[in-house]
C-alpha cells in the first residue's frame, strides 16, 4: 500500500478529513481528532523509539507552576505502515501567524509575554536528569565526555564540523580562529543554574489565544537540553529577524526588552549562544548547505558585533 492510500485509509478510520488539518512540521502532519486530542501522522524522519522517548519525557514533566500547557502523548501506534501518535490538543493559534497582524503596541506587549513564557519554563522540573544533558542523545557522542552542559555543546559542534568545515572555510571569515575561540570558552565549563531548554523556542512553537495570552508551547525535540535557559532566549530573540519584511524592527525591540528585564550583562551571553547555535545547526535542513538556514547561520557567524561582544 502506498503512502497516500495508507494516509487516506487512516483518516477514514479515525473519521478525519482535510478540514481537520492543523499544520505540519519537519516530521509530521497534525489533524484535530476531537476537542481534546490531535492525531499526528509521521514521515520517515521519525521512528517509534524517538516518540516513546518523547512520550516519557512529557509524562515526567512537573508543570504545576506553569501558566501555559505543554504537550502530552496519549498513544503511539503503527497503522498501515505509518507511525502515528495521539496527543493532547493544545489550544490556540501560533504566534508566528499572528504577529504580522498586530499593531506596534500589540507586538511590544506580545514580546513581553514571549519573554515571560521563556523565563517561566525554568519552573518546569523533570522526573530524572536528561541523559548527557540532551533529550535525544546522539550515539556518536560518548556519554563519558558529558560532565557539564558545555561539554555537550562542544562535542556537538566538533562533530558537526566534520560535515561543515569545507563550507564554513569558504563562507565564514576567519573560520579557524572563531572555532578556536568558541572551543576555548566551552572548555571552561558552564557554571550557571540548570533548567529545561526547549531548543526551538520561536513564535511558530508558541500558541496564543484571542487576547494574545500564551496558551501553550509545543514541539520539544532535537535540541531539547538541560542547561542555561538563556540559550532559548537567544534563539527566541535572533529568529525574530525573519520578520524584517514588516519593517517593525522586532529583533531590535525584543533585545531591548530582554536587556531591560534581565540586565545588560545577558547581552554577550545571547551573542555567544547565537554563535554556538549557528555552528551546531547550519546544515540542519540541507546536508549540502544550500538553503536559507545555512546562509542565516553564516550571516550570524560573520556578525563581528557578536564576536567583539563575547571575546574582546
Amino acid at each position: 500500500m502506498n503512502k497516500d492510500m495508507a494516509r487516506s485509509k487512516l483518516m477514514d478510520q479515525f473519521n478525519i478529513s482535510d478540514d481537520d488539518y492543523l499544520g505540519s512540521g519537519m516530521e509530521a502532519e497534525v489533524y484535530a481528532l476531537n476537542h481534546d486530542k490531535v492525531l499526528k501522522i509521521y514521515n520517515d524522519l521519525s521512528d517509534r523509539t524517538k516518540q516513546e522517548e518523547l512520550r516519557d519525557f512529557y509524562a515526567g514533566l512537573k508543570t504545576e507552576y506553569l501558566s501555559y500547557e505543554l504537550p502530552f502523548v496519549h498513544d503511539i501506534f503503527e497503522e498501515n505502515g505509518m507511525l502515528v501518535t495521539m496527543e493532547k490538543r493544545v489550544k490556540g493559534s501560533d504566534m508566528q501567524s499572528e504577529l504580522p497582524w498586530m499593531t506596534f503596541d500589540e507586538q511590544t506587549n506580545m514580546m513581553k509575554k514571549y519573554l515571560q513564557a521563556n523565563i517561566a519554563l525554568q519552573s518546569v522540573q523533570v522526573s530524572s536528569n536528561l541523559e548527557g544533558f540532551q533529550l535525544f542523545h546522539d550515539s556518536r557522542i560518548s556519554l563519558d565526555l558529558m560532565d557539564n552542559w558545555y561539554d555537550l555543546l562542544k562535542e556537538t559542534i566538533l562533530l558537526k564540523q566534520l560535515e561543515l568545515k569545507p563550507y564554513f572555510t569558504r563562507d565564514v571569515k576567519d573560520y579557524e580562529r572563531k572555532m578556536n575561540l568558541v572551543m576555548e570558552k566551552l572548555s571552561k565549563g558552564y557554571e550557571g543554574e540548570y533548567s529545561i531548554i526547549h531548543g526551538d523556542f520561536y513564535p511558530g512553537n508558541l500558541l496564543i489565544d484571542e487576547k494574545h495570552d500564551i496558551t501553550g508551547l509545543i514541539d520539544f525535540g532535537m535540541l531539547t537540553m538541560y542547561g542555561d535557559y538563556l540559550f532559548d532566549v537567544a534563539i527566541g530573540w535572533v529568529c525574530l529577524d525573519m520578520y524584517n519584511q514588516l519593517n517593525a524592527n522586532l529583533a531590535e525591540r525584543y533585545l531591548e526588552i530582554i536587556v531591560s528585564t534581565l540586565g545588560e550583562e545577558v547581552r554577550n551571553d545571547l551573542y555567544f549562544y547565537v554563535l554556538t547555535y549557528s555552528f551546531m545547526t547550519a546544515n540542519l535542513y540541507s546536508p549540502t548547505c544550500e538553503d536559507g538556514h545555512y546562509r542565516w547561520c553564516v550571516e550570524k557567524l560573520n556578525r563581528e558585533e557578536y564576536w567583539k561582544g563575547v571575546f574582546d
